[in-house]
C-alpha cells in the first residue's frame, strides 16, 4: 500500500509581490471581532433582528471563520493575511489597519507598540547608528 496519504486538497497561499509560495510561521491565529450593530450585520451576514438579538447577548461577538496569520517569502520576509473560511474554502488578502484594530490579543507589527519607550524603539529598528556607536565609546 504505497502512498496511502491523505488525498485533501491542500491550499497553498503565495506572495502578493513576488508570486512565490508563503510558508506558515507556526504563528498562532488571531481571531477578528465584531462589536455593534452594524458590524455584526456585515460580518456574519445577518439580519437586523438577528444581530439585534446578538447585541443584547453580548457586545461583541467573536468569528472563528475569520483570522490573521503570518507567513513568510524568501524574498519579501513577514506579511501577515486576513484568512476567512467558507465552506472548506480559504480566502486570503492582506492584513488592513482596520482587521487590526478588530483582532483579539495583537499589536499591529507596521505600528509602534505604547509599552515601549520611543528610545528603545529606534534602537530596536537600527534607525539611530550614531547613537548607537556613542554608547559603545
Amino acid at each position: 500500500m504505497a502512498n496511502r496519504r491523505s488525498r485533501r486538497n491542500k491550499q497553498y497561499f503565495f506572495c502578493p509581490y513576488c508570486q512565490k509560495r508563503l510558508w506558515r510561521n507556526g504563528s498562532p491565529k488571531y481571531y477578528l471581532y465584531y462589536a455593534g450593530k452594524t458590524e455584526i450585520q456585515k460580518g456574519f451576514g445577518l439580519s437586523a433582528k438577528n444581530a439585534t438579538f446578538l447585541v443584547n447577548q453580548s457586545f461583541t461577538q467573536l468569528d472563528q471563520g475569520v483570522w490573521l496569520e503570518e507567513f513568510f517569502c524568501e524574498k519579501d520576509g513577514r506579511i501577515w493575511f486576513h484568512i476567512s473560511r467558507k465552506e472548506d474554502k480559504l480566502n486570503s488578502r492582506l492584513a488592513t489597519a482596520e482587521d487590526w484594530n478588530r483582532s483579539t490579543k495583537t499589536i499591529n507589527p507596521d505600528g509602534s507598540n505604547g509599552t515601549v519607550s520611543e528610545f528603545t524603539n529606534k534602537i530596536s529598528r537600527g534607525c539611530n547608528l550614531t547613537l548607537l556607536n556613542r554608547m559603545r565609546n
